[in-house]
C-alpha cells in the first residue's frame, strides 16, 4: 500500500499512542454509523465526545441509543445491517461475534508506539483456532468493587467506614439493632434484571477466594457448587442478615431498581454496593450536599493480600464494517483528547484504564482514579460469560433473596447450564495487573 493511497484513504490520527496504519475503500469517509446502551444524560455527554469527532474530521457520526444494545445488535447482524462502530458494555458479546465472523480485528488499524497504557485499553480475543487478536478498545471503565454511604449517618451511630469485612458485618447488625435499613438494595433493572446481586457475588469471590479462583471462575473451569462459590453466596446472605425485618427488606429489593434504591443513601438505608457510576446519581439527590457522601473499597475477606483486587467493569468499542470513517472513530476514541472530552462533559465522571485526564478538584474522583492505577483490575465476571450461563446467574440472584435455603438447588442448575455452553463461548481475559505510575494517562 502506497502512501499516496492512505492518504486518500484515511484520516489519519495519531493519539495517545494508538495510530492508524491501514486502509479500506469500501466506501467514501464522511459518515460513521454508531450503536451503544446510552440514552439520556449518558448520551448527551457521548454526544459531546461524537461533536469533537466531527469537528476534527469532518465525517458525521449517527448515533443510536437502546438499553438492550445486544439484541439490537444482532438483529443488525443477522439481517446483514450492523453499524458502523458499537458500544457494547457486555464483553463476552464480543467473543460471540468474533465466533460469528461479524466483528472486524483491529490489528491492520491500529499499532502501539510504546505507550503501555494504551496498550491496556486494547482487548485481545481468539477466534475459532486462530490467533488472539485485537478486537475492541475499553472507552470506559467503572470501578466496582465500592460501598457508598453517608458520613454522616455513619456518625449518627458511632461507626467509621470499615476497614475489614467482619467491621462491616458489625456495621450492618448495628443498624438492623437500631431498627433500621443498612443496605440500600435493589435488583430490579430491565432488561437484564439481577445484575446489581451478581455484582456483590463477583466482588466477594475475588476478596474472599483470591485472584486465580476467580479467573477460572470466569473461565468456566470451577463449579458453581464448590467450596469458594458456594462461600461467596453464603457470605453475602450473612452480611444482609437473617432476621425477618432484613429477608424482608431483601425481598423488596426484587421490585427496587438500583437508582430507587440508592436514592435512600442520606435518609433510608446506609450502605450501597454500586459501582462508580452512582456518583451521578448521588449528586443529583435533592438532599445531596457537599461532602455528603463517600466511599470505601471492599475490603479482604480472606487474605489480606486480596485488598488490592478491584472489580471492574467496561464499556467497549468494536468495529462491525470495515470503512475508513468507522477506523477513524476507532483511533478517536482511544484518543486523549476523546478521553479529556468525555471526562469534562461528565463533570469528571468518567475514567478508563489509565485514569482520569490531568487533574480532579473532587477528592471522590481522585481516589477513584487511583485505585484504576494502582490495583489489579478484574473484569466483571457475568460480563465475561456466555449469555446463557449470565442470565441464569441473573436469575438465581433473585431466587436466592427471596428463598435463600434454596442455593443448593441453584448452584446445582447453574452447573447444569454451564455444561450445555459450547467451550468456545467462554471467554479468557485474567486480571489486569496495576500499571507503573509513569505509565498512566496525563503523566
Amino acid at each position: 500500500m502506497t502512501h499516496r493511497r492512505l492518504a486518500r484513504a484515511l484520516v489519519t490520527l495519531m493519539l495517545a499512542g494508538i495510530g492508524l496504519v491501514g486502509c479500506s475503500a469500501a466506501e467514501p469517509a464522511g459518515r460513521v454509523s454508531v450503536l451503544g446502551s446510552w440514552t439520556g444524560d449518558e448520551e448527551a455527554i457521548f454526544r459531546a465526545v461524537l461533536d469533537g469527532f466531527e469537528a476534527e474530521t469532518g465525517i458525521r457520526a449517527d448515533y443510536q441509543g437502546h438499553r438492550d444494545v445486544s439484541q439490537v445488535l444482532q438483529a443488525g447482524i443477522e439481517r446483514q445491517r450492523p453499524p458502523d462502530v458499537a458500544i457494547v458494555p457486555r464483553l463476552n458479546d464480543l467473543q460471540r461475534y468474533v465466533n460469528q465472523d461479524a466483528l472486524q480485528p483491529l490489528d491492520a488499524i491500529v499499532e502501539l508506539t510504546g505507550d503501555a497504557g494504551a496498550a491496556a485499553q486494547l482487548i485481545r480475543l481468539a477466534g475459532a483456532g486462530g490467533p488472539r487478536q485485537i478486537y475492541a478498545v475499553a472507552v470506559a471503565t467503572h470501578l466496582k468493587s465500592v460501598f457508598w454511604y453517608a458520613p454522616a449517618r455513619l456518625a449518627a451511630v458511632g461507626r467509621p467506614p470499615p476497614t475489614t469485612w467482619p467491621e462491616l458485618v458489625a456495621l450492618s447488625r448495628a443498624v438492623e439493632g437500631s431498627n433500621e435499613v443498612p443496605w440500600c438494595l435493589g435488583m430490579s433493572s430491565p432488561p437484564v434484571s439481577g445484575w446489581p446481586g451478581t455484582d456483590w457475588i463477583e466482588d466477594i469471590l475475588l476478596h474472599q477466594s483470591g485472584q486465580q479462583t476467580y479467573e477460572r471462575w470466569t473461565r468456566g473451569q470451577l463449579a458453581w457448587t464448590s467450596e469458594q462459590v458456594r462461600d461467596a453466596w453464603h457470605t453475602w446472605g450473612e452480611l444482609l442478615g437473617t432476621t425477618p425485618t432484613s429477608r424482608a427488606v431483601t425481598r423488596a429489593a426484587l421490585f427496587s431498581t438500583w437508582l430507587e434504591a440508592g436514592s435512600g443513601l442520606f435518609d433510608g438505608c446506609y450502605l450501597d454496593h454500586q459501582g462508580s457510576f452512582a456518583v451521578r446519581h448521588y449528586r443529583a439527590l435533592p438532599n445531596a450536599t457537599p461532602g455528603g457522601f463517600d466511599f470505601f473499597p471492599t475490603p479482604p475477606i480472606g487474605s489480606a493480600d486480596n485488598a488490592s483486587l478491584q472489580e471492574v467493569s467496561d464499556d467497549v468499542a468494536a468495529m462491525f464494517r470495515d470503512t475508513a470513517s468507522a477506523r477513524a472513530l476507532m483511533t478517536y476514541l482511544a484518543s486523549k483528547k476523546a478521553q479529556r472530552i468525555w471526562q469534562a462533559a461528565s463533570g469528571g465522571l468518567h475514567f478508563n484504564r489509565r485514569g482520569t485526564v490531568g487533574t480532579g478538584a473532587d477528592p471522590i474522583i481522585d481516589r477513584m482514579s487511583a485505585r484504576l492505577g494502582t490495583a489489579t483490575l478484574c473484569r466483571d465476571g457475568s460480563d465475561l460469560m456466555p449469555a446463557a450461563m449470565a442470565a441464569a446467574f441473573e436469575r438465581a440472584v433473585l431466587v436466592y433473596l427471596e428463598q435463600p435455603d434454596r442455593l443448593d438447588v441453584l448452584l446445582t442448575e447453574l452447573d447444569a447450564v454451564s455444561r450445555t455452553v459450547p467451550p468456545d463461548e467462554w471467554m479468557d481475559l485474567g486480571c489486569d495487573p496495576a500499571m507503573p505510575p509513569t505509565e498512566r494517562q496525563g503523566k
